[in-house]
């Protein structure tokens, strides 16, 4: 199911956050109350909670700042957000979550890869939150964000981290 006022909220919030025009606070307070049964907006809020400190308030930049990599997620998940493709990747089973880092110790990575390729089942990590890489290609045929000219400060920079307008 696809909630497209909670998609269009979270990716308007997520780039506010990433241009630096919103400080993790505010984008934790905007964020935290999109209500919503859409499982893509819960999986992108989800996963955009590691990409910043919660305990002392920060913009998107310096020691705080994206790195390529990070960037090139979020960039994604926006795109993922304004495309009308749905949240495919399954829900782990909570006894995995409690007990994966746990297995992930125990076995230096080599149960929880299994596993974690179990309940993937077939879906392409490099796409995240997109299923398959062709469903990404194809929205980014089409984008509806992410663009314009207007838009480059999302994109790195040499030093290796997000911009911020300032």
């Amino acid at each position: 199911m696809i909630d497209r006022q909670a998609r269009n909220k979270l990716a308007e919030e997520i780039r506010h956050f990433v241009e630096c025009f919103t400080d993790n606070f505010q984008f934790d307070d905007a964020a935290w109350e999109i209500e919503t049964k859409d499982r893509g907006v819960t999986a992108v809020y989800e996963a955009m909670w590691l990409t910043y400190d919660d305990l002392t308030r920060h913009k998107m930049d310096g020691a705080h700042a994206l790195s390529n990599e990070q960037l090139t997620v979020v960039m994604r998940a926006i795109v993922f957000l304004k495309s009308d493709y749905e949240y495919k990747w399954p829900s782990w089973p909570l006894y995995y979550r409690v007990a994966r880092p746990l297995l992930w110790l125990i076995s230096l990575g080599l149960v929880t890869k299994r596993l974690d390729n179990h309940f993937h089942r077939n879906g392409d990590d490099e796409a995240w939150p997109f299923f398959k890489v062709e469903e990404y290609q194809a929205a980014l045929k089409s984008p509806r964000y992410l663009n314009g000219a207007h838009n480059t400060a999302l994109q790195p920079t040499p030093g290796g981290d997000a911009a911020c307008l300032g």
